[in-house]
């Protein structure tokens, strides 16, 4: 991928996330959301482009969307990502959970 191309691919997505938030945050879906972050990684011993690329990219949609998660979990071992994951949807099943007040009146 050209800069240019991971750039206008990266902005397609973070306009698509702004949309589908802004369609499915409401009372009628309640959503409860679930970033999944990129793994951490370690200065000097992750040199893989992609990595770093993805990296860079989820700490833009972290740091311009995180008011709108419940919920980060960081993707550095995919069992505990999905075990968190798992915990996380059984939590929301059974015990009350906020919403904000527009979404109640």
């Amino acid at each position: 991928h050209s800069p240019s191309h991971t750039s206008l691919s990266s902005f397609s997505r973070s306009l698509f996330f702004t949309q589908a938030l802004k369609v499915l945050r409401t009372a009628e879906f309640a959503p409860f959301v679930v970033f999944i972050a990129a793994p951490t990684i370690t200065p000097g011993l992750n040199e893989d482009e992609s990595l770093q690329r993805l990296q860079k990219e989820s700490d833009i949609l972290q740091r311009t969307y995180a008011h709108y998660f419940d919920l980060t979990i960081i993707n550095n071992e995919i069992d505990e990502t999905i075990r968190h994951l798992e915990e996380a949807v059984e939590l929301v099943c059974t015990a009350p959970q906020w919403v904000p007040v527009s979404w109640v009146y």
